[in-house]
């Protein structure tokens, strides 16, 4: 009796892999016009700028509470909301401009997403050394100094900075790609 056949490994197409709640929402043609290198760039900007709003007005509420305790501790909680929601809503148009590529697990990238991951992943994390030793140096001046206030702050600001910076690496990242890819459709210059 000969044995029976067995089918080779099937190679699933790109919209097999792209399956589930999050892959359709990163897929989604509406989001092409934040994937352009201006769009890309002004949204990681944004996002950046919301984030050391959201870090430094909480703790700014808090120190202005300790020196005048007149001041209502409900105002951290208004803060927190008021700040919290653009906040997430610019995070998310990052994270769906740059397909998700943080969200989505291997099996569903294709070879060129996982190595731009992979790529912002050792580019963010060879920024935060120097980061770090700057950071560490600030910290012990202000914590010999009896600022404990703006430890605080540099830590927190750090801290959000260590879990964002990879999605802003990869945005800028596809953004000079973007910008490399529309000069060579281009072509060569006629001024040349």
């Amino acid at each position: 009796m000969a044995p029976e056949r067995v089918p080779g490994p099937v190679v699933p197409s790109r919209a097999q892999l792209r399956q589930g709640p999050l892959a359709s929402a990163f897929d989604d043609p509406s989001m092409e016009r934040y994937r352009t290198s201006q769009a890309l760039r002004r949204i990681s900007v944004l996002q950046v700028g919301l984030t050391l709003v959201l870090v430094t007005v909480p703790i700014l509420l808090y120190h202005w509470h300790q020196t005048d305790p007149a001041m209502p501790l409900w105002a951290f909680a208004v803060a927190a909301v008021v700040l919290f929601i653009p906040w997430m809503f610019v995070t998310g148009m990052c994270n769906g401009s740059v397909s998700g590529i943080f969200d989505l697990r291997d099996a569903q990238l294709d070879e060129i997403e996982r190595q731009d991951r992979d790529a912002a992943y050792r580019t963010a994390y060879r920024a935060l050394i120097p980061v770090t030793m700057v950071l560490l140096g600030t910290v012990s001046g202000l914590s010999a100094a009896g600022r404990g206030i703006w430890v605080f702050w540099l830590v927190s600001l750090f801290l959000c900075a260590l879990l964002g910076l990879p999605q802003h690496i990869a945005a800028w990242r596809l953004a000079a790609r973007g910008d490399a890819d529309a000069a060579q459709a281009d072509g060569p210059s006629r001024d040349a």
